[in-house]
C-alpha cells in the first residue's frame, strides 16, 4: 500500500503544454529510446536499456518504488511526446526530505524543458507532500545538471571524494540541497494536480 494513499498511480501534475504522469506498459519503447542512450545515462548510477526486457524491469522497478514509497518516478510528457522522467527517490517522510533526479531525451536537451518540468515536481514536493528539504547528488563533470539546479535555488553544500565506483574509476559527487522556504515564489507554476491514470 502506498503509504501516501495514492491509489493505483502518482497523480498527474499539469501545467501548459507539461504533464508529469504515470509511467506504464505503453512508455516502454520511449523509456529504452531515453535510458537506452548512453549519453544520457552517462552520469547516473544505473545501465544502459538495450532490450525491451530490459525497459520493462526498469518500469517494474519504478512501479515497486511507489508502492513502498520510497521512489516516485513521472514520466515527462510534453506536447504528447514522452520525453523524460524526473523523479523523488529516497523519500523519508521521517525527516521530511527527498533526492530528486531527471532524465531527458538528447533530442530535446538545451530547450529549457527539463526546467519546466522540475518546478512542477517541486511544486509537489514542498506544496503537496510538504517535504522539507530536497538533495541532489551530482556528478561533478555534469555541468548541465549543475546550472539547473542551481537555476531553481539549489545551494551546493560540499563534495564527496570517491562516492561512485564507475567504470573508469571512482568519481566524486556534488551535493546540492533546497530547502521549503527557499523555494522562491519566482520559480513556481500555475499547476492542476489530477488523479492518476494507470494502464
Amino acid at each position: 500500500m502506498n503509504p501516501d494513499d495514492f491509489v493505483g498511480s502518482l497523480p498527474t501534475l499539469a501545467s501548459g503544454d507539461y504533464r508529469l504522469r504515470w509511467l506504464s506498459e505503453r512508455d516502454l519503447p520511449a523509456l529504452r529510446t531515453i535510458f537506452g542512450d548512453p549519453e544520457v545515462v552517462r552520469f547516473m548510477a544505473i545501465a544502459c536499456l538495450h532490450t525491451e526486457d530490459d525497459a520493462g524491469a526498469f518500469l517494474l522497478s519504478i512501479q515497486q518504488g511507489f508502492l513502498t514509497g520510497k521512489l516516485y518516478q513521472w514520466g515527462v510528457e510534453y506536447q504528447g511526446l514522452l520525453i523524460g522522467t524526473c523523479t523523488l527517490a529516497q523519500i523519508d517522510r521521517d525527516n521530511r526530505r527527498a533526492e530528486i533526479g531527471f532524465a531527458l531525451a538528447r533530442r530535446f536537451q538545451g530547450r529549457g524543458l527539463m526546467l519546466q518540468a522540475l518546478r512542477l515536481l517541486l511544486d509537489f514536493a514542498f506544496l503537496q507532500m510538504q517535504l522539507h528539504r530536497i538533495e541532489a547528488d551530482v556528478d561533478p563533470r555534469n555541468q548541465a545538471s549543475l546550472k539547473l539546479l542551481e537555476k531553481l535555488g539549489f545551494l551546493r553544500e560540499g563534495v564527496l571524494r570517491d562516492r561512485w565506483l564507475e567504470p573508469d574509476g571512482f568519481q566524486d559527487s556534488v551535493m546540492l540541497a533546497l530547502l521549503q522556504r527557499d523555494w522562491h515564489p519566482g520559480n513556481r507554476v500555475q499547476s492542476k494536480v489530477l488523479p492518476g491514470a494507470v494502464g
